[in-house]
């Protein structure tokens, strides 16, 4: 079923209660209007041609507090008038899954704790309630309430609600984050967000990009306030490609957490207002606070091997040491314990290590702030200048509306030539290059001074990287088989920059990288370690694990070679690693395959050949009717460049036809798509490059970029004949 995007996120459990005391206790509390009432409603005129509309989005949550228990209340109340076969499809049928972990945000919720109410309204008014137990099936884990004789010119009424409470162990809860566009797939008529929170809760919220303002209303309680949005008659949410919700459209915002004592409050990940006030924005003193609290002077203790490592090492710059500092790290403290890990999973070595064996099993670091302490304590043993860097990724919205803490990025800035960055903890951290999503983001940076003291925050616009620094690269051989039925392909992938990490582990196994990092460092195996006994056992059954691995993998990599070549038959499929790019600014990772195409990409015309050379870059985007106008801006994940040289050997009494087409140039300010195509000898080589030469473009230029990518999609259909004789 296709519900709503906000009932989606609100799919609670069903509570087991009898029908008939459900009804009246929704008819009490929130179906207090007739059929007759709601069927009055009026609707825009504008709005006759939607699928649906909303008539009614309400939304309640509040928080409690009552000794060592927290009470929470959520409830959301929806009427929809389905106006369209499309929208009469996606309401026939509501879809929750098993254990039902999606509650508005919040923690999964039993079947005791929440309600369900549907009915329908016929145009006429008359209502009936739909028998939620009756009507529920299960499948698999899915739970699928069918809405029986629902009908086009219907009004579906939808509450659910959920009244639970926990028992406060620690003293601290940080509930998730709700953020959420004002507008649906629908357009609303009616929308309310309401937060009601005791006195002691601390509570951020607000809203952003033109939504109503935050406003507060009493409540029926001295030590609670209530915070609301409210807005009438809400376009529908036309979402597009490359597009950041939250960055252009009306949204809200709003996060509560609840401290019991003061030294709670201190460790609440949560930008701290007043208790039971609303805070609107995190300024500059809340983000020095928060560096205050998360960054103490580095300890030199656990870095003492990096640091010797380093000073052994025969590295000329600061940048130099840094880097080769991060792949120690990246490698003694957090690789190298894949092997065990993985050893342990398949069973091969269980219980704890002998002591001998134990830094083997022991020690690795399970998130950036170790990495961070490690580097920092490198920087002041070799006096580099460094600054702690916070910053709001770009499709959280803007800088000055920062207000969820868990939303900030923090990492370190070091002020080497080149300047270095360091955000990321994973299997391929690197200082040359920082998560996309933070690419020209605004950012607060705190300069640190005496090892720990953080001087000042200033702003800043962080760095994007270039098109040229983001490469996806096929160069492809093709030859026709004997029968002139398919091809015989080479083709060598290769990906620099932001395209390694994409790519990493769907084109090189764990094996080749960490077999890589073994060499490099000289270090052992955690089955080289114990008595001799164990280390021929182990070594054994591990490489008979790697061999499984592998195999699955080679398996898993020719089953994505089908679905990309899906128009033909693949067969003979192999595939080479040649570098895995984790070493060096400028390493790329490389890899070879070779297969076979049966019946696919090539057609007879008598005694010629049509070949669908197009298809052999890859597919692209066709943009529809409705795409072509677009007043929201472009957000896409990073500047990039796309390159494909394809040889095609042409077969013995043939030449080929068609060749000027194939040349062709779209090149402006938003990027370009330019192909080149020429005989060398029997060889038809072409190259086609296509560049995106921003992470972002006012929705002015639209129109300049849609010019390349039509030339692109254009070229994919593109074909060349091949003559007999």
């Amino acid at each position: 079923m296709r519900l709503s995007l906000t009932i989606i996120a609100l799919c609670f459990t069903i509570l087991a209660q009898g029908q008939s005391k459900l009804e009246k206790e929704l008819r009490e509390q929130f179906w207090n209007k007739t059929g007759a009432q709601i069927t009055a409603m009026e609707i825009p005129e504008k709005w006759n041609g939607e699928s649906a509309v909303i008539l009614k989005d309400h939304r309640y949550i509040q928080y409690i507090n009552s000794g060592k228990v927290v009470y929470f209340k959520s409830n959301k109340h929806q009427l929809v008038k389905i106006l369209d076969q499309a929208s009469l499809e996606g309401f026939s049928e509501i879809s929750l899954s098993k254990d039902s972990k999606i509650s508005f945000g919040w923690g999964t919720s039993s079947r005791k704790e929440t309600t369900l109410g549907i009915r329908i309204i016929k145009p006429d008014g008359t209502e009936s309630i739909v028998d939620v137990e009756a009507e529920e099936v299960e499948e698999d884990d899915v739970r699928k309430i069918a809405i029986p004789n629902l009908e086009i010119g219907d009004i579906i009424d939808i509450f659910i609600q959920t009244d639970r409470k926990e028992r406060d162990y620690d003293g601290l809860d940080v509930y998730p984050a709700v953020e959420s566009t004002i507008k649906d797939e629908y357009p609303i008529l009616d929308y309310r967000i309401a937060v009601e929170v005791e006195n002691d809760f601390f509570l951020n919220m607000n809203t952003f990009n033109g939504a109503p303002a935050v406003k507060e209303e009493e409540t029926e309680r001295n030590a609670t306030k209530m915070y609301v949005v409210e807005a009438k008659n809400v376009e529908k949410l036309e979402t597009s490609r490359w597009y950041y919700p939250l960055v252009e459209e009306p949204s809200v915002k709003l996060q509560v957490a609840f401290a019991r004592r003061r030294s709670n409050e201190y460790n609440a990940e949560i930008f701290k207002g007043e208790d039971g006030e609303r805070k609107s924005v995190a300024t500059k003193a809340d983000v020095l606070d928060y560096f205050d609290r998360k960054f103490n002077r580095a300890s030199s203790y656990s870095a003492k091997e990096v640091i010797a490592y380093i000073k052994k090492g025969k590295y000329k710059t600061k940048a130099e040491k840094l880097k080769a500092g991060l792949e120690f790290i990246r490698f003694n403290r957090y690789t190298r314990f894949f092997e065990p890990i993985f050893a342990y999973q398949a069973d091969i070595v269980t219980g704890t290590p002998k002591t001998k064996c134990w830094d083997l099993y022991m020690g690795i670091y399970e998130n950036d702030a170790q990495v961070i302490n490690d580097l920092r304590a490198i920087c002041e043993s070799f006096k580099i200048d460094y600054d702690i860097v916070l910053v709001q990724p770009r499709f959280d919205g803007k800088l000055d509306d920062l207000l969820i803490k868990s939303n900030a990025r923090v990492g370190l800035k070091f002020n080497t030539q080149p300047e270095l960055f360091f955000f990321d903890f994973n299997e391929n951290m690197t200082l040359e290059r920082f998560p996309e999503q933070l690419e020209g983001a605004e950012a607060y940076v705190g300069s640190v001074i005496k090892k720990k003291k953080i001087s000042s925050v200033k702003r800043t616009t962080l760095s994007s990287s270039t098109a040229a620094e983001n490469v996806y690269q096929e160069k492809l051989k093709l030859k026709l088989n004997d029968n002139k039925k398919g091809f015989q392909m080479d083709r060598e992938l290769s990906a620099t920059g932001h395209f390694e990490r994409e790519y990493m582990f769907t084109w090189i196994h764990w094996s080749d990288f960490l077999k890589e990092d073994y060499s490099k460092y000289e270090q052992e195996h955690f089955y080289e370690c114990g008595s001799k006994k164990q280390v021929v056992k182990y070594a054994e059954q591990f490489e008979a694990l790697e061999t499984k691995k592998l195999e699955e993998f080679r398996e898993r990599r020719e089953k994505a070679a089908e679905r990309e070549w899906s128009a033909a038959t693949v067969k003979d499929y192999t595939s080479k690693v040649i570098e895995t790019g984790r070493y060096g600014d400028d390493s790329p990772l490389i890899v070879q395959e070779t297969m076979t195409l049966n019946d696919g990409y090539i057609k007879k015309a008598g005694n010629n050949l049509i070949i669908e050379i197009g298809k052999f870059i890859g597919g692209q985007v066709e943009l529809e009717k409705k795409e072509r106008e677009r007043t929201v801006d472009i957000y896409l994940n990073h500047a990039k460049t796309f390159i494909y040289e394809i040889d095609l050997e042409i077969p013995d009494g043939y030449t080929i036809k068609g060749l000027d087409a194939l040349n062709n140039s779209v090149d402006n300010a938003t990027g370009n798509f330019i192909t080149t195509a020429v005989m060398e000898g029997n060889t038809l080589k072409v190259k086609t490059i296509k560049t995106y030469k921003s992470n972002y473009l006012k929705s002015e230029q639209w129109n300049d970029m849609a010019q390349w990518l039509d030339a692109a999609f254009a070229f994919n259909q593109a074909k060349v004949l091949l003559q007999k004789g």
